[in-house]
C-alpha cells in the first residue's frame, strides 16, 4: 500500500512538471498544450475528471460533489510537493553541501508523511460522498490515469523502456 503510494506520489509529481506534450487514452486522442505549447493544467484537470468518471463509472451527480474535494487534495499535495522540490533543486546544485542534502532528504520524509495524513483525511471526506466501490475505482482510474500520461509523455520525448532492459548485478557474495 505505501508502495503503491509512494509510486503515485512521484507520478503526480513528475505529470505535474512536464512541459510536453501529454495526450488521454481512448480514441481521438488530443494533446493537452495550451496555444502555445506548454503543458496546460487546466487541459490536464478536464481530461483526468473526464477519464476517471468515466472509469470509475461516476454519475454526474457523484463527480459534481467528488470532484471539488478531489482537486482540493490535489492542491494541498502540490502546494506540499513544490517546498519539497525546492530543497532537491538547492541540493542538487553545484556546490551543495551535506547540510543542503540532508534537509532535502528530512523535506522529502516529512511531505511523504503529511501525502500520506492528508489522503487518509481526505478518503474520510470521499466516503462521505461516494460509497466505497466506487473510491476504489476512483482510485484505480486516477492510477491508470497517471499511468498513461508517463507513458504518453515518453512517447512524446522518444524514450520507451524496454522490457528485458539490463538491470546491474551486484556481487552479494564474498565480503
Amino acid at each position: 500500500m505505501r508502495r503503491t503510494f509512494i509510486l503515485l506520489v512521484c507520478c503526480m509529481l513528475a505529470v505535474v512538471s512536464v512541459s510536453g506534450q501529454i495526450r488521454q487514452q481512448g480514441p481521438g486522442r488530443q494533446p493537452m498544450p495550451n496555444r502555445s505549447g506548454q503543458f496546460s493544467p487546466a487541459e490536464y484537470a478536464k481530461q483526468q475528471r473526464e477519464f476517471i468518471t468515466r472509469n470509475a463509472e461516476l454519475t454526474s451527480d457523484e463527480a459534481d460533489a467528488f470532484f471539488p474535494i478531489f482537486n482540493e487534495l490535489q492542491q494541498k499535495k502540490r502546494e506540499l510537493n513544490r517546498e519539497t522540490r525546492r530543497f532537491m533543486r538547492e541540493a542538487a546544485g553545484p556546490g551543495a553541501t551535506d547540510e543542503q542534502s540532508l534537509k532535502a532528504i528530512d523535506a522529502q520524509a516529512e511531505t511523504n508523511i503529511k501525502i500520506a495524513e492528508l489522503e487518509k483525511e481526505y478518503l474520510q471526506k470521499f466516503k462521505e460522498v461516494l460509497p466505497a466501490t466506487k473510491i476504489l475505482k476512483v482510485q484505480n482510474a486516477e492510477e491508470q490515469f497517471n499511468s498513461q500520461m508517463l507513458k504518453d509523455i515518453q512517447q512524446s520525448r522518444g524514450h520507451q523502456f524496454q522490457q528485458n532492459q539490463q538491470r546491474p548485478q551486484f556481487n552479494r557474495s564474498a565480503n
